[in-house]
């Protein structure tokens, strides 16, 4: 069940980090960096929520002084980060495709 909460917020992250990026980016064209950092922090950001609200396996909420926690987040950064990244290249190819 938490896997899919995680799952399932990293898409929804994804989805809002998207809407974010196009709104961002259409208003004020130049500045893509801001639009990307938004955007990908969206998903990145959601993850990280879902991950360190829900409880394992053991009952036990995920604690910040556990190396091994740390390491979860890294890879739930880098996994929808990833993602989105992998998104915004096939929207653009998509477009530029016609």
């Amino acid at each position: 069940m938490r896997i899919l909460l995680i799952l399932g917020s990293r898409v929804t992250g994804t989805i809002a980090g998207i809407y974010l990026f196009g709104m961002i980016w259409r208003t004020t064209a130049p500045d893509g960096a801001m639009a990307m950092v938004v955007g990908g922090g969206t998903p990145v950001v959601l993850a990280t929520l879902a991950f360190l609200g829900t409880k394992a396996a053991d009952g036990q909420r995920p604690s910040l002084r556990n190396a091994r926690t740390w390491f979860a987040l890294l890879g739930l950064a880098a996994a929808a980060a990833g993602m989105f990244l992998l998104l915004i290249v096939a929207a653009f190819l998509v477009v530029q495709r016609g």
